[in-house]
């Protein structure tokens, strides 16, 4: 693919994709704040404890096809039919065994309505294996425009109802139809965007050879599912689903910039690593640029949080949810690091070294996991500091697998950061500071002023230091 085709593509790829991820969150978000006023912390915990579940299920479903069809170079109709065959035999399966199971999850849990709200909730699990496929293909061609519509009207429709229904006095339940709406209007829509259609096709040898690569990429993805989710499952279970419940609210605010950042370049990134993955040096540079301008956009957004976050939540949803305060500035400093570690590790898939990806994964959510557990004892806030510390910890782990495996050195890859972090640290310190001393009452005017403040000084100086990140951003905008 020449050099101009490929970065006009990816540009517009990552536009949509912005505006499919970033729209739809900031939609959701618009919705949460009126539920979160009419709900409790206790019906949020809930919801994050059928996440648990819902999301392992979802993972196990997708088995890493998904990503060996992108990888393949010429995929046939054969592959996609396997594919979506597996996908929903798996999901039916899966669902059977969450319906049976689900009363016994409620008495574990001491929440006989975790069972009712599970099996309502879990047919997400079909719905969502019913249009992988679709969202796959469109993905490969990078037709982010697509899904950007889709994922915008479906997440309108669910908010819409989540909202009618709270306002109906339907309490959890709105949580609960919000996220079933707006998975069935998603799979309508991407059946009807997409022109793909499946046969009764199942090939056992396109089956192994998707297999050989989509089972590292689906085991790394298991792996990082449950390191993910058993922070909720241990906070639900070992302190109480009211934590869980300002948890979990803490985590939806902070997925508004993180997720979508997060998912924008996995999604776009990996599909265009993978075109030029041959081409070691052009990979390297890409990756290099790319790392760069995530980092001079991520580091600061997630340390202006932290600075804001207590008239952010205050404002938003009220002081009944002030204890989410702390644990959101903790979240915030995983969030910094989020962005740029799923930059590191879509290297490895995009050149299909699913073992290297496979192992990395695995041994960063293994000793995650080992040290979260031994930190459950000294409390949830020496758990949420553990969380944050190995966000850090796994960032030098992937920093010391793209040095090895991709030619990608400590050196380059900290010179690219560490002025982006430098900066991004230091305008936080001076605009709290600024914040404490001023004293301003209105939770509303305390984040006008110090989110003003914050941008001006990180872009002034930023520009005035003539740092690499924004000639790079001017740069694609000459293009």
């Amino acid at each position: 693919m020449p050099t101009e085709s490929l970065r006009n593509k990816a540009l517009k790829a990552v536009i949509w994709n912005a505006c499919q991820k970033y729209g739809g969150l900031i939609i959701a978000f618009c919705a949460n704040i009126i539920l979160a006023r009419k709900l409790s912390a206790d019906d949020y915990g809930l919801i994050g404890l059928l996440t648990v579940f819902i999301s392992i299920a979802n993972s196990i479903t997708e088995s890493g096809f998904s990503s060996a069809l992108i990888q393949k170079k010429n995929v046939t109709q054969t592959d996609y039919c396997t594919v979506f065959l597996w996908n929903i035999g798996v999901s039916f399966l899966l669902y059977a065994l969450l319906f049976i199971f689900a009363p016994q999850l409620g008495i574990y849990f001491n929440n006989p309505l975790l069972g009712s709200v599970l099996r309502a909730q879990g047919v997400i699990i079909i719905i969502n294996g019913l249009c992988t496929i679709q969202t796959t293909r469109l993905t490969k061609d990078l037709d982010f425009k697509a899904l950007a519509i889709r994922n915008l009207v479906a997440t309108c429709m669910g908010s819409l109802t989540g909202v009618a229904l709270v306002l109906l006095d339907y309490g959890v339940w709105a949580l609960v139809w919000q996220a079933v709406v707006n998975s069935i209007v998603g799979c309508i829509l991407l059946w009807y965007v997409s022109k793909w259609r499946p046969e009764w096709i199942f090939n056992k040898s396109s089956f192994k050879g998707m297999l050989k690569f989509g089972s590292y990429i689906f085991l790394s993805g298991i792996c990082n599912t449950i390191y993910i989710n058993i922070q909720s499952f241990i906070i639900g279970k070992v302190f109480s689903v009211k934590d869980l419940g300002y948890y979990s609210q803490a985590k939806r605010l902070e997925q508004v910039p993180v997720e979508g950042t997060s998912a924008v370049l996995s999604q776009v990134l990996f599909p265009i690593y993978s075109s030029i993955a041959e081409d070691r040096n052009r990979h390297i540079q890409a990756v290099r640029k790319n790392i760069k301008i995530i980092t001079y956009i991520t580091f600061p957004m997630m340390m202006l949080l932290i600075v804001i976050a207590h008239p952010l939540i205050v404002g938003l949803f009220t002081e009944k949810w002030e204890p989410s305060v702390p644990m959101f500035q903790i979240i915030c400093i995983v969030g910094m690091f989020s962005p740029v570690n799923v930059a590191n590790t879509e290297i490895f898939r995009s050149i299909g070294a699913g073992l290297i990806y496979f192992n990395l994964q695995t041994t960063k959510r293994v000793v995650g996991l080992i040290f979260i557990l031994a930190s459950v004892p000294f409390g949830l806030y020496a758990m949420l500091w553990t969380i944050a510390a190995m966000s850090i910890v796994t960032y030098m782990m992937n920093l010391y697998c793209t040095n090895k495996y991709f030619g990608y050195s400590y050196s380059k890859q900290l010179k690219d950061i560490i002025p982006n972090l430098i900066l991004s640290v230091a305008v936080g310190v001076v605009v709290a500071l600024s914040l404490h001393f001023i004293n301003i009452e209105s939770n509303i005017l305390n984040i006008i002023f110090g989110s003003t403040l914050y941008l001006c000084m990180y872009m002034g100086i930023s520009m005035a230091c003539h740092m690499a990140a924004p000639k790079l951003i001017l740069s694609f905008r000459k293009r």
